[in-house]
Parts: C-alpha cells; sequence; structure tokens
C-alpha cells in the first residue's frame, strides 16, 4: 500500500547525552495542518529541525510518498521552515520578499506567483510597500507568503506567532490556518498555546520530555 504524505517512525534527537526528541512517530496527510503542542522544553522545535534536517537524528525515519529523506539534506526535502520572528529582508520591499525564494523564475512567473500570493495573504496592492511600514500581522503574513513561494510540499512553523501580543495573536492565528489551508500545502504547526493549536489544525498532537503523548482530532 502506498504511503501518501509525511511519515515520522520513532525519531529521537539527541544534543551530547541529552535526549531532546524520544522515539516520536507521527503523520501528517497532504493538505493537513498537525499542530504540536506543548511547554518550553517539550521538544517541539527540536522535532521539527529534525523533519526539516536541521538537526540529524540519532535514530529513526523521516518519509515523503514513501520515500526515506533520513539523510537527505535540508534543501532537498521539499520542506520550508518558518521561523519564529519571520526573517524578512528590510532592505527589500514586500513583493520583493515574497518572491526571494523564487528568483530562478522567469520574471513574469515570478511577478505572477508574488501576485497571487499576495491575494492569498490577504495583502494585495501591498507590494511596494516598505517592511518598515508593516504592522506585526501583516509582517507575519508577508513571511508566510514568501514560504510558501516555492511551492513546498511541506511547511514547518515554529511558533510563528510567539513575538506578537495576545490579542494580535487571536486574531491572527484563524487566519493563518485559512491561508495555509488555501494553499493547499501539509503543515506542521509548533505552538504552546493550546487555544492556538486547536484553533489553527485539523489535529493537535501533545509532546512532554521529547515525547509524543498522545493526537487527537481538533
Amino acid at each position: 500500500m502506498m504511503t501518501y504524505g509525511l511519515e515520522v517512525e520513532r525519531a529521537t534527537v539527541r544534543y551530547g547525552t541529552f535526549t531532546a526528541v524520544d522515539e516520536v512517530s507521527l503523520s501528517v496527510a497532504p493538505g493537513e495542518i498537525l499542530a504540536l503542542q506543548g511547554e518550553s522544553g517539550s521538544g517541539k522545535s527540536s522535532l521539527l529541525r529534525g523533519i526539516a534536517g536541521l538537526e540529524p537524528l540519532a535514530s529513526g525515519s523521516i518519509r515523503w510518498n514513501g520515500t526515506d529523506l533520513t539523510h537527505t539534506p535540508t534543501h532537498l526535502r521539499g520542506f520550508v521552515l518558518m521561523f519564529q520572528d519571520g526573517q524578512l529582508f528590510p532592505h527589500l520591499d514586500v513583493a520583493g520578499n515574497i518572491a526571494y525564494g523564487i528568483s530562478q523564475l522567469p520574471r513574469r512567473e515570478r511577478e505572477a506567483r508574488t501576485a497571487e500570493l499576495l491575494v492569498l495573504v490577504g495583502l494585495e496592492g501591498y507590494g511596494k510597500r516598505r517592511i518598515t511600514e508593516l504592522s506585526g500581522g501583516q509582517a507575519q503574513r508577508v513571511a508566510l507568503a514568501r514560504s510558501l513561494a516555492p511551492q513546498p510540499r511541506m511547511l514547518l512553523l515554529d511558533e510563528p506567532l510567539s513575538s506578537l501580543d495576545k490579542g494580535l495573536r487571536e486574531r491572527l492565528v484563524g487566519e493563518l490556518g485559512t491561508i495555509i489551508r488555501g494553499s493547499g500545502t501539509a503543515s506542521i504547526y509548533v505552538t504552546h498555546d493550546e487555544d492556538e493549536a486547536f484553533t489553527l489544525a485539523d489535529r493537535v498532537g501533545v509532546l512532554k520530555d521529547g515525547r509524543l503523548l498522545r493526537v487527537t482530532t481538533a
């Protein structure tokens, strides 16, 4: 039987003698959003980095559609990792930031993809805006659009709203869920906030001390 989407099997990540992720197994179907929720130090970000290939697995495997990616370099996995602060480039305008990862495309294709993503994230007409002119919520939507630009098969989001105040997080989390679903991209969303996880995701996994305790439907 063919396997579809992401499969993580007994993944273990260690830093010296410390085990940050302890034999975690999970799956994400195409187009599905899985949230990983847990307190600081529970292993959420380490697991995400292991899936992305930024941290080597001490044991276990990472597969996509049945193909083993465990030893595949990060840039060849087709996954995109969006960090907490978005890491936008202040010297580029909004359109330039979104198009950064698709610079190899012909100009017309690049401009068309950028325009499509501006509509998707609700920022149509903002292409020429400077990054410093954006609100925190707008900046995070630009960062999400940039992550989606190369059409990754997997989007990995490491607490992308944690730097925003509570009120803005609550308003933006639903928007992010709508945007990600609109893109059809399989995603793992890491957060310490239980309400955020259940608002945005299709399923929620709970991590504690490097172990996946349970996965429930949101």
